[in-house]
C-alpha cells in the first residue's frame, strides 16, 4: 500500500512546474545598524512556481505536507515563510561556499514546519493533538521513523518554528516567580550560601595568620574582619531590598516570534549543519554555543535577538558580554545563556580571518552529551590551534590569555 504522504508528493510534483525558478518576497532583514526592516528579495532555487517549495527547503504550515502557497491569502505566514527561506538559504550558502561543508552540501531537502505547536516525538515524529501545545521557541529535528505499530513514514532532518504567544513571566516554567518572587531575588537568594561560605573561609584564614605569623598581615586584622562583615551585610542587604521588585517582575510578559529573526532562523540550521558529529539528542550549553556563534558568524554582529522587540520580548545574547566563568554554566539550566558565544567570538577577535574553520575543526573533539565548557571546549580549541594554527605557540598563547580574561 503507497503512504498516504506520498501520495500527496506525487499529485504535487504532477501538478505543478518543477523548474528551477525565483519569486520576489517581502522578507525581514537587518538593515543598517542592525535594526530590522522589510525587503522585497529574490527567493533562488525553488522547485515549484506556486510554493515555497524549493531545491533545499520545502516550507509547510504544522503537520501539513504540501508546502505554503507563494501566493497565500494569509499575508503574515506569507512573510513569514518568504523571511525563514530567505534566511535559511544565506545560512546553507555560508556552511557550503565559506566552511566548504560536504556534508551540508550533501544534504537532502529540509522540511520547515512553521506555526508547529505539537511536541517532538522520536517514537512517531509528533505527539498527538491532546498534548499540550508548545510556543515561543524552535528547534531542530533529527531524522528517524516511527516506531513499529504506530504508523507514518520515517523523517528526515526538520526545523520547527512555534508560533508567538504573549505569556505572563510568572506563569513561564522554571521562572520560579509563583514560590520565591522575581528573577533577580532569586538568583541573589541562590549565591548566599556561596557568599557566606567564601567568608567564613576568609575570616578562618586571616584569624589563623593573626594568630601564628601577624607579619604576613598586609592590612590589618581588624579592618580585613570589618570587610569581610562588611560584605556579608551588604548581600543581606540587597537581597531585601530585591524583594521589593516583585511587583514589577509579575506585570512583565514574554513572548519570541522565532520564525522572524534571522539569527535564530541561523542558529537552528546550524545545528543540522553540526549534526555531523554533535547530535541533536540534548541541549547543552556547548551545543547551542556553538550553534549561537556561528549563526553571528552569518550576521556578522555578535548579537541575537536584539532590537526585534515587534518580535521578541525576550532577553538578546550578546557575544561581547564580559562575563566571567562560573561552574553554574556547566548545567543544562544555563544551556541558552550567552557565555560560551561569548568566548567564542573572542576567538573571532583574536583571528577574525581564521576563527570559523578553528571552530568548525574544534567539534571534531567533542561531543553531544559528555563535552563540558571548562575541560572540553577550551582543550579542544587549543589542540586544535596547536595542529592547524599559522603560529601555534603564539597563537596558543593568545588564546590562552583570552580564555584566562574569561575566568578560565
Amino acid at each position: 500500500m503507497i503512504p498516504f504522504r506520498l501520495l500527496m508528493m506525487i499529485a504535487q510534483a504532477l501538478a505543478e512546474p518543477t523548474s528551477a525558478s525565483s519569486h520576489q518576497s517581502l522578507v525581514l532583514v537587518r538593515g543598517e545598524g542592525f535594526r530590522p526592516e522589510l525587503k522585497e528579495v529574490e527567493l533562488q532555487d525553488l522547485s515549484s512556481d506556486l510554493r515555497f517549495d524549493g531545491k533545499y527547503f520545502k516550507i509547510v504550515k504544522g503537520v501539513d505536507e504540501v508546502p505554503i502557497l507563494l501566493n497565500d491569502s494569509d499575508p503574515e505566514l506569507r512573510l513569514k515563510a518568504g523571511t525563514v527561506y530567505y534566511h535559511l538559504s544565506l545560512a546553507r550558502q555560508f556552511w557550503v561556499q565559506h566552511l566548504s561543508s560536504e556534508f551540508v552540501k550533501s544534504l537532502p531537502p529540509l522540511v520547515i514546519r512553521l506555526e508547529m505547536t505539537r511536541a517532538f516525538s522520536d517514537l512517531a515524529h509528533y505527539q498527538h493533538e491532546g498534548v499540550t501545545p508548545e510556543y515561543n521557541n524552535a528547534l531542530s529535528i533529527p531524522p528517524g521513523e516511527p516506531m513499529e505499530g504506530v504508523g507514518g513514514d520515517p523523517w528526515g532532518n526538520e526545523i520547527w518554528f512555534r508560533p508567538k504567544k504573549q505569556i505572563f513571566t510568572r506563569d513561564l516554567p522554571g521562572s520560579g516567580l509563583s514560590s520565591s518572587g522575581n528573577p533577580i531575588s532569586a538568583y541573589l537568594q541562590a549565591l548566599t550560601r556561596p557568599i557566606k561560605d567564601s567568608v567564613a573561609s576568609r575570616l578562618i584564614q586571616i584569624t589563623l595568620q593573626q594568630w601564628f605569623h601577624p607579619a604576613t598581615l598586609v592590612t590589618p586584622y581588624r579592618n580585613q574582619v570589618l570587610q569581610q562583615v562588611g560584605t556579608l551585610a551588604l548581600g543581606s542587604l540587597i537581597l531585601k531590598g530585591s524583594r521589593y521588585l516583585d511587583s514589577w517582575f509579575l506585570e512583565k510578559y514574554y513572548y519570541l516570534d522565532t520564525a522572524m529573526i534571522p539569527e535564530i532562523i541561523y542558529h537552528e540550521f546550524s545545528h543540522i549543519a553540526l549534526s555531523d558529529q554533535l547530535k541533536l539528542t540534548l541541549s547543552t550549553p556547548v551545543l547551542e554555543g556553538l550553534a549561537d556563534y556561528f549563526a553571528t558568524a552569518i550576521s556578522g554582529n555578535p548579537e541575537i535577538a536584539s532590537n526585534i522587540r515587534q518580535y521578541s520580548l525576550s532577553m538578546p545574547k550578546d557575544g561581547r558580554n564580559p562575563i566571567r566563568y562560573d561552574p553554574a554554566f556547566e548545567t543544562l539550566y544555563y544551556s541558552n545563556s550567552d557565555f560560551v558565544l561569548s568566548t567564542l567570538w573572542r576567538v573571532r577577535d583574536l583571528f577574525p580571518e581564521h576563527a570559523d574553520s578553528l571552530i568548525l575543526k574544534a567539534r571534531l573533539r567533542l561531543s553531544t552529551a559528555r563535552s563540558d565548557i571548562r575541560h572540553d571546549l577550551i582543550r579542544a580549541l587549543l589542540e586544535t590551534c596547536r595542529d592547524g594554527c599559522q603560529a601555534p605557540r603564539a597563537d596558543r598563547l593568545r588564546l590562552m590569555q583570552s580564555f584566562e580574561e574569561k575566568g578560565f
